[in-house]
């Protein structure tokens, strides 16, 4: 290996070095074509990850949704409206209003 092929290899290895910004034209030329033939001229696009599954088999959005479910239906509906949460109550009371 000469001083030529030296000088040569150390231009086209910062080539690859994604942090060095380009030198020239020349340079930003290669990178691109470097970066085309590393990638297939795709990108580096990776695909989106499957959501994980538990050891139950259900994934975190199930979990999520089964336990609003859950805590939705252990709301009593039978209790005096003095006891229930205002919103709940307007409603009980907009709709008695509709009614008449």
């Amino acid at each position: 290996m000469n001083i030529f092929d030296k000088a040569v290899a150390d231009e086209y290895a910062n080539d690859t070095k994604l942090g060095m910004p380009s030198t020239d034209e020349g340079h930003f030329a290669r990178r691109l074509a470097l970066m085309e033939r590393i990638t297939g001229g795709k990108g580096f696009r990776t695909q989106p990850k499957l959501p994980a599954v538990r050891a139950n088999g259900k994934t975190r959005g199930e979990m999520k949704l089964e336990a609003r479910e859950r805590a939705n239906a252990a709301v009593s509906e039978e209790r005096d409206a003095q006891f229930r949460h205002a919103s709940a109550a307007n409603v009980e009371f907009v709709t008695m209003q509709a009614a008449a």
